[in-house]
């Protein structure tokens, strides 16, 4: 999955692609590079975000989503918590809904269920300190199930995301990127989402958000061979080039 964030203020690469023709150019590219999915997101939410409303959300991605529909067919995954936004992206041509809110948000379940598209729920909420990491997010993870299949959303259609960096402390995200078996929900697909983040630099020490590359790249092979299905990452020219030569030697 690759990254276009539609931001001035995203914490790797926030205003790069903040201009509709550049976040489209950037999209190609990373078609060109390789990406299976593409992830477009409107609003930062590195530490300390200011959260814009919604009709700015929807400004900044949907014409995003209609460039890139006028060249490609690539499944498009919106980063978003707000209900309308989702609906908006969804009637453009986005074909997923990736919710860091994990459906908490009122009316969001409305749109998938309505929709019956593909939702990836991620876990960022406070943690409930009375419980391991593990035991909290899979309890989550089952509050959602519950939740979406009373409401007729579809088993296949359901990704889990643990929330790497949201509300964790530096050795809860360690743990999750070290046993993806763990946080996985029964035979669903499981997304991780760790590029450039502090995590990395943690394991790293790296403070430059856009030279933690090698760091994320070293993550994504790890959690590949551990069955992690999907990683949202920033490079995905020097991740499909590592996992070509991984697959070819393994």
């Amino acid at each position: 999955m690759g990254i276009v964030n539609v931001t001035p203020d995203s914490f790797s690469d926030g205003g790069d692609f903040y201009q509709t023709e550049q976040a489209v150019a950037h999209a190609r590219q990373l078609i060109a590079d390789g990406a299976d999915i593409l992830d477009i997101g409107g609003q930062s939410t590195r530490p300390g975000y200011q959260e814009i409303p919604p009709e700015e959300e929807a400004k900044r991605v949907i014409p995003v989503i209609e460039g890139i529909r006028r060249f490609a067919t690539v499944p498009i995954s919106v980063d978003t918590y707000f209900p309308e936004v989702a609906r908006q992206a969804l009637a453009a041509g986005a074909d997923i809904i990736n919710d860091i809110k994990g459906l908490d948000q009122p009316g969001m379940i409305d749109v998938i269920a309505d929709y019956q598209c593909p939702v990836i729920i991620m876990h960022s909420r406070q943690r409930d300190k009375s419980l391991s990491v593990a035991e909290d997010i899979q309890r989550f993870y089952e509050e959602k199930m519950t939740l979406a299949v009373a409401r007729g959303i579809k088993k296949e259609h359901i990704c889990f995301d643990p929330g790497i960096g949201f509300h964790k402390a530096p050795e809860e995200n360690v743990e999750i990127l070290a046993r993806p078996e763990t946080f996985r929900y029964r035979d669903l697909p499981l997304l991780y989402g760790f590029s450039r983040k502090r995590t990395i630099a943690r394991l790293t020490g790296n403070d430059a958000p856009k030279e933690r590359d090698a760091g994320t790249l070293a993550a994504s092979l790890f959690v590949k061979h551990k069955g992690v299905d999907i990683v949202r990452v920033h490079n995905v020219k020097a991740t499909r080039e590592a996992f070509a030569v991984w697959q070819a030697l393994d």
